[in-house]
């Protein structure tokens, strides 16, 4: 049966046979599984290929066992929380924000390149925690392997611009070009009815820096025609904090997330420990994010705040929201 492989496969193929690293070839084939069709006739191949990504990330992970730990300073392991990485050209204000909303020790100057490593930095939302990593700047394509490890690893991507430099708008489109031509598509929102291509996306918000200056305008407008509102936007400045204290919020926003709280039956809620979960998640999702066991002991619910009223018993499809608090019912053994 023909596979029907598009060229740009075969370019990527040669590269993933040449390269000699474990990591290297993983971002490779990654590639490769992103472009494949999904058919009949690429069923076999599509299984070699997740059987190679199993065999080269055990070797990935031996690899670090055997340097004891092998730490790797390019790159930030993703906690609980949800990652944010910040991408962006010197002085598009990543370190600004990362060293304003953030506990980090970010290096911000004048003078390009003051980052040197990827930089995780945790921010406040209300009562949760949102992970930034502001990264080194991007000034050259293509982007070097690292940048993109990492963007796959994250829960999201912040895209910086300077709307003082001519160069803003040429930056910010080099960058998503950049992204894509590996494989890895920045979204307002990935596609969650195609798990496959959802794997390969990433939610975008563009923090447009620099809002006060003479060329703020002219840069936004030639950036409407070249994108229009293919993502969300915050328009800010870090040198005077206009807009910034915004920055939190709409990092919430394209995360489309809800704030849901516990509590055990009898008891207060835990008002300090939220959960955080994708809108549309139900309490069986809840459950299961509580602990494991509690998808086959769930039995039902009280809720407050979606329901009809206060301590309303509810099933296990019932949708939650932002602020709702639940109460979770065991089967009785």
């Amino acid at each position: 049966m023909p596979t029907n492989l598009p060229p740009q496969y075969h370019k990527i193929e040669d590269k993933f046979k040449a390269a000699r690293d474990p990591a290297e070839k993983i971002a490779h084939l990654r590639e490769m599984m992103a472009i494949m069709p999904r058919h009949k006739g690429t069923d076999k191949i599509w299984g070699e290929h997740r059987k190679k990504m199993s065999q080269l990330q055990e070797q990935v992970e031996n690899a670090k066992k055997s340097k004891g730990g092998g730490h790797n300073p390019w790159f930030v392991h993703k906690g609980d929380e949800p990652q944010i990485l910040l991408l962006g050209a010197p002085n598009s204000g990543r370190s600004s924000v990362v060293a304003g909303l953030t506990h980090a020790k970010a290096v911000v100057a004048e003078f390009p390149y003051s980052t040197q490593l990827p930089l995780p930095g945790m921010m406040p939302y209300k009562d949760v925690q949102l992970e930034l990593v502001d990264t080194p700047p991007i000034a050259n394509f293509p982007l070097e392997s690292w940048v993109l490890d990492q963007a796959r690893s994250a829960d999201a991507l912040v895209i910086f611009g300077d709307l003082s430099a001519p160069d803003c708008c040429d930056m910010l489109t080099g960058i998503i070009s950049a992204l894509e031509e590996r494989s890895l598509f920045p979204v307002e929102w990935p596609d969650k009815d195609d798990e496959d291509k959802a794997t390969n996306q990433r939610c975008t918000l563009l923090a447009l820096n620099k809002a006060d200056h003479p060329d703020a305008e002219v840069n936004l407008e030639f950036l409407d025609e070249l994108i229009g509102d293919r993502y969300p936007q915050l328009i800010f400045s870090a040198n005077t904090a206009e807009g910034l204290e915004a920055f939190s919020e709409a990092v919430w926003s394209m995360l489309r997330m809800v704030r849901v709280y516990t509590k055990a039956p009898g008891k207060k809620v835990e008002e300090k420990a939220p959960y955080m979960l994708p809108r549309g998640s139900t309490v069986l999702d809840l459950a299961g994010k509580v602990h494991r066991d509690f998808l086959e002991q769930f039995d039902s619910a009280k809720i407050w705040g979606s329901g009809k009223f206060d301590g309303q018993t509810v099933d296990r499809e019932h949708v939650v929201e932002d602020g709702d608090v639940v109460e979770i019912h065991l089967k009785s053994s």
